[in-house]
């Protein structure tokens, strides 16, 4: 029976060319689209983006409009319950910047098949992401205890510990079993607290290199001690906190990265305070989404710094 594929697009004050870009490629390879736009000040241009594509293709495309900002959780349920009520089999996850190529959904079919053949419960299976202006590749995670082994895809399919939401293909059989993305969140670590949910229940998740993806993590990379670390602004940090704290908490969470999120929270406070021109409102942010997760204050952040 051949797939019935939806990919679920988020929205939120989208760069229209990019999205317009991203359209193009997407409606030869998926059947239905579902836009969800999360109360975009250029919603307007959005919808006529849209509407152009859908009068102009056999790909069934939906935009679902929220009147402000309810976070990414909400909006991806919200993209897959129409998504799945439409009969879809495949869901894949975008976000409104990411640029797949030519041919990108069908060889994540082919790994995922693949990996299928040999007896693996694959629980989602995600590309191999670079930066097309800086030309970086960003590694595939994986965690070892406390330790992080850092895959760059050559070949074959490499497993991970959690997947980037965006360019992840789940059918809709896990997501029924596993269950949908946590709205509690808001935005950050949803991905990867699903990722770890999906392990739970017995799960593998993979990237190929059969799939590749432009995507930007973070506002900006800078170089660390040799490293490369994502810059969030104030506001993220207070999410990025909260929401490390709630990971923490969680039963089905590895301990490995646990003790990882405990010990380098306070590095990476340090990092940004001294990177950051806006040093007192990181300070506030940070703190304030660590006492929030302590206190299990969740959803949209009510602070203005």
């Amino acid at each position: 029976m051949p797939h019935k594929i939806a990919a679920i697009v988020v929205t939120y004050n989208p760069d229209i060319e990019v999205l317009q870009r991203q359209l193009v490629v997407l409606v030869r390879q998926v059947q239905l689209i579902v836009y969800v736009d999360n109360g975009s000040l250029n919603s307007a241009n959005i919808l006529e983006c849209v509407s152009d594509i859908d009068r102009s293709s056999e790909t069934h495309v939906v935009l679902i409009e929220n009147e402000e900002n309810k976070g990414l959780g909400f909006a991806q349920n919200r993209g897959i319950e129409a998504a799945l009520a439409a009969g879809a089999s495949q869901i894949l996850l975008l976000d409104d910047d990411s640029e797949i190529e030519d041919g990108f959904v069908n060889n994540l079919l082919a790994a995922k098949d693949e990996l299928l053949k040999r007896g693996l419960r694959v629980g989602a299976i995600g590309p191999t992401y670079y930066n097309r202006k800086t030309g970086e590749q960003y590694p595939i995670t994986k965690y070892i205890g406390p330790f992080i082994d850092r895959r760059l895809p050559k070949n074959e399919s490499v497993e991970a510990t959690f997947l980037i939401a965006s360019g992840c293909l789940i059918e809709s059989e896990v997501i029924a079993e596993v269950g949908f993305m946590n709205e509690d969140f808001f935005i950050d670590y949803i991905d990867v607290e699903w990722s770890f949910r999906a392990i739970s229940k017995g799960y593998k998740l993979y990237a190929t290199p059969m799939a590749r993806m432009n995507h930007i993590i973070g506002e900006d990379r800078v170089g660390v001690l040799g490293r490369k670390i994502s810059l969030h602004s104030p506001l993220r940090k207070y999410y990025l906190f909260r929401n490390s704290v709630f990971m923490v908490r969680c039963p089905y969470i590895a301990f490995g990265y646990k003790v990882r999120e405990v010990v380098f929270n306070g590095l990476r406070l340090i990092v940004f305070l001294i990177l950051s021109d806006e040093k007192m409102k990181y300070f506030r942010y940070s703190v304030m989404g660590y006492w929030d997760g302590l206190r299990n204050k969740r959803g949209r952040c009510t602070y203005n710094y």
